[in-house]
């Protein structure tokens, strides 16, 4: 997954400057860091803490004017594992999430290089679960989507990108999970 991104990032740094003639459409990918979770087995009160694995989010959107655009995503975290044997279960609780969004991006270019843009839509996340004692569970909520960022472009093409991002807080029994993510990705325009 690292190999991707990185050989994403250096595509969009060596892309042509006049490989797209118009910039209505645009489509990217972000990474990133996944946080921390912890699990607390309901049977004995035990709780371990696990580093959640990364998440990844393909998007692409329109631009209507030069300060409004429709963005839409998927967004994807890989399973995270808690110590059995700290917990005292037979196997492994896992924790997933994937979501999809829509949202509004208005922006502001400050010059040929340098941008800034905000978010507000809504997000639909589902939730998989297995507590490590044979049990499985998925639950979904949809939240308020807000972000904002900064944009580099390195061709009139390629662009990273650099954003903060706030899913929401999704409270339901036995689960209390924030959702933001500070984002590192490319984005290209055609």
């Amino acid at each position: 997954m690292a190999k991707l991104f990185i050989a994403a990032l250096l595509a969009a740094a060596l892309a042509p400057s006049a490989a797209f003639a118009d910039d209505s459409f645009f489509a990217g990918a972000t990474l990133s860091k996944g946080g921390s979770l912890t699990y607390r087995n309901p049977a004995n009160g035990k709780a371990n803490t696990a580093d959640a694995q990364s998440t990844y989010k393909l998007y692409g959107g329109y631009t209507f004017t030069n300060y409004l655009a429709l963005e839409g995503g998927y967004l994807h975290t890989g399973a995270t594992h808690f110590d059995k044997a700290a917990l005292g279960l037979p196997n492994d609780p896992t924790f997933k999430r994937h979501g999809f969004y829509a949202a509004l991006r208005p922006h502001y270019q400050f010059n040929d290089a340098w941008s800034v843009f905000g978010k507000a839509g809504l997000i639909r996340n589902t939730f998989k679960t297995t507590d490590g004692a044979g049990g499985a569970g998925s639950m979904s909520s949809v939240k308020p989507l807000l972000g904002v960022g900064v944009t580099y472009n390195v061709s009139r093409a390629a662009a990273l990108t650099l954003e903060y991002e706030h899913g929401g807080r999704t409270r339901k029994p036995g689960l209390d999970i924030q959702q933001n993510s500070l984002q590192l990705g490319v984005k290209f325009g055609f």
